[in-house]
């Protein structure tokens, strides 16, 4: 059977039922979505990874365990091989450093860069509207987290012959 962008929106939305994001609202609608549509002009390879690229990491310690997904699970249902090395590449490990690991991980992934580049275009973004309310906690996200991850993703990005972001 072939695995579509439908396939990855439906797959996500199973996957995270129930979930919400830091503001009480449905994590599919309110943080997968507007990722996997900032990622729409990139192709439908980046859209899949966009709106799954949390599936194994918001999954692994489900209490059902035919809620949870891996990278075999992932491929069993005909996720395309590209998609599931992205996902792979912007998943955090248990005990895993942001910025010397996963970031690192995802900088080497061609797909999975663009995904970490995205995202942390939502999570600087955020900081701004945190800045409100906590500047302080805002100035740490941004400065110690979001800006040196962004400045490791950019530099992968510029290095590589067969860059997405033009």
């Amino acid at each position: 059977m072939l695995f579509t962008v439908a396939s990855a929106h439906l797959l996500a939305m199973e996957a995270h039922e129930g979930q919400v994001d830091e503001h009480g609202r449905d994590y599919y609608l309110y943080r997968l979505l507007p990722l996997a549509e900032s990622a729409v002009p990139y192709g439908v390879l980046a859209e899949m990874a966009a709106v799954l690229h949390r599936v194994i990491e918001d999954t692994r310690d489900h209490p059902d365990v035919t809620r949870r997904y891996d990278v075999d699970r992932l491929r069993a249902l005909d996720v395309p091989e590209e998609v599931v090395q992205a996902i792979d590449a912007v998943t955090r490990r248990p005990g895993e450093r942001y910025l010397g690991g996963v970031i690192q991980r995802s900088a080497a992934d061609r797909l999975g860069r663009l995904v970490a580049l995205l995202d942390n275009k939502r999570e600087l973004d955020q900081t701004l509207v945190l800045a409100r309310t906590d500047p302080d906690r805002a100035r740490s996200l941004r400065e110690g987290r979001y800006l040196p991850a962004r400045r490791i993703l950019l530099k992968a990005e510029a290095a590589d012959g067969h860059r997405i972001l033009a």
